[in-house]
Parts: structure tokens; C-alpha cells; sequence
């Protein structure tokens, strides 16, 4: 028995409780929408500042709904099933592994307590340098890992799970294809070799860091002093230690 049948059935105000429970839906599908609808904009924004926000909010509502009517088709609903199995589910995790890796090991975990230091005046311990470096990446993968053996297919038309792979190779295919455009730009700013740019685009930029210049140079200034105290990785084993239990000057 679905909600509005069983609201049907109250015997005192039905017509008040279904429109409560319709409006409840409603608040519940805005307020969802407004993380993803905000990220967007934003991204737009601080590529092209010179548009005004409600231009860049109307052009993005609009593209939205237009692209929500195909949900309202005679096999929109199989769709919208397709769309969040492939991409709620494996796309989402996916992208959580490399950004999970991304910020333990390639900015690594040292970084980010001594980040936490400057910002915030005291050491991060052990327990959370652990649980971002191997607990939770370790428990993602493997949640990854266990989706993708337990994979069966939607019964629903082949052409709806083509698409979902279609949609799921796309969006992963983000992060090769931007590194490779971040190197392609590093390059020819620098006039170095192809190789060295890609190296170069997984370190933090120069600027990188608070947005007051003041600031900046006091973190800048700590950051090589951080550096200089660092040992040479001889080996995996080093490089471990040094992302994981370095200390913060």
C-alpha cells in the first residue's frame, strides 16, 4: 500500500495530510537539490565572475527542468532507477576513492594536520591521521569493491544499463581527462616536457594558501620550514611513515 492510498483512508482531514505529506516531499526534493544546484553555480561563477548569480541560476534551473521532463516519459521511471543505481551508487563511490586517495596521500595527511596547526594551533592525532590515511580510503575500496561483485543488471531494456555504464566510464573519465588538460596548461606556461607538468599539477600551486596576504607568507614561510625538516624517502616504507606520522613544527 503506497502513502496516499493509505493517507486516503484516514478518517479525520485526509485532504489535510495528503497535502502535508505532498509538501513534505516537496521541501525534502529543494532542499536536496540545493547542495548540487549551489556546486554548480558556484563552479560557474568563479570561472566566469562576470555573470550575475541569478543569470547563472536561472540558465542552470532551467536546464535542469528541462532535462527533468524526460522522467515524466513512459519509461522515466525506469530511467530515474537506472540513473541512481549507476550513478548514486557507483559513481559516487568511485569518485570517493580517488578523492579519499587524493587527500591522504597525494596533498597526504601530514599536510593536512599541519594545515590544521596553522589554522587551528594544535596537533591532530594519531587516531584521525589513521583513519584518513588507511581506515576509511580501506573501507571504501572495499565497500567499491563488494558493489561491483554483487553488480546485476536492472530488468529493464539493454539500451537503459548501456546507458548507465555510458554515464558511469563519462564521469570517472573527469579526472584523467582534467589532469591531463591541467598539464597541457602547466606546460605550455612553463615550456617544460609534458611529463614534468603532470608532476608538477599534483603538487599545491605556488599561491596556494589563505586568501590574506599577510597570512599567506606566514603560511608559506612554515610550509618550508616544514619541508626542510622532512627526510628523504629512501623507500614506500618512508614515504608511509612521513604522510602518516610526521610531526607538525
Amino acid at each position: 500500500m503506497t502513502y496516499p492510498n493509505a493517507i486516503a483512508k484516514f478518517e479525520w482531514l485526509p485532504q489535510l495530510f495528503s497535502a502535508l505529506f505532498f509538501l513534505m516531499l516537496f521541501i525534502v526534493g529543494l532542499g536536496s537539490n540545493l547542495g548540487v544546484t549551489t556546486s554548480i553555480v558556484t563552479a560557474i561563477r568563479d570561472q566566469c565572475p562576470w555573470l550575475k548569480n541569478w543569470q547563472v541560476v536561472a540558465v542552470v534551473g532551467s536546464v535542469g527542468f528541462l532535462c527533468g521532463l524526460v522522467y515524466l516519459t513512459p519509461g522515466g521511471l525506469d530511467l530515474l532507477d537506472v540513473l541512481d543505481y549507476y550513478g548514486a551508487k557507483y559513481v559516487t563511490l568511485t569518485l570517493a576513492v580517488f578523492e579519499l586517495v587524493t587527500f591522504g596521500w597525494i596533498y597526504g595527511v601530514d599536510r593536512i594536520c599541519r594545515d590544521i596547526k596553522f589554522m587551528l594551533g594544535h596537533n591532530t592525532s594519531l587516531f584521525w591521521r589513521i583513519c584518513w590515511g588507511i581506515v576509511t580510503p580501506l573501507v571504501t575500496i572495499l565497500i567499491l569493491l563488494l558493489s561491483f561483485l554483487e553488480y546485476e543488471a536492472f530488468n529493464v531494456p539493454v539500451g537503459y544499463n548501456v546507458l548507465g555504464w555510458f554515464i558511469y566510464i563519462l564521469a570517472i573519465l573527469q579526472l584523467p581527462g582534467w589532469a591531463l588538460y591541467a598539464a597541457s596548461r602547466l606546460s605550455s606556461k612553463t615550456f617544460g616536457t609534458f611529463v614534468e607538468s603532470l608532476k608538477k599539477s599534483f603538487r599545491p600551486l605556488p599561491e596556494w594558501g589563505p586568501g590574506e596576504v599577510a597570512d599567506r607568507t606566514r603560511y608559506q614561510e612554515e610550509v618550508e620550514q616544514h619541508e626542510a625538516t622532512l627526510p628523504r624517502d629512501r623507500n614506500v616504507s618512508d614515504f608511509i611513515k612521513r604522510r602518516l606520522f610526521s610531526k607538525t613544527s
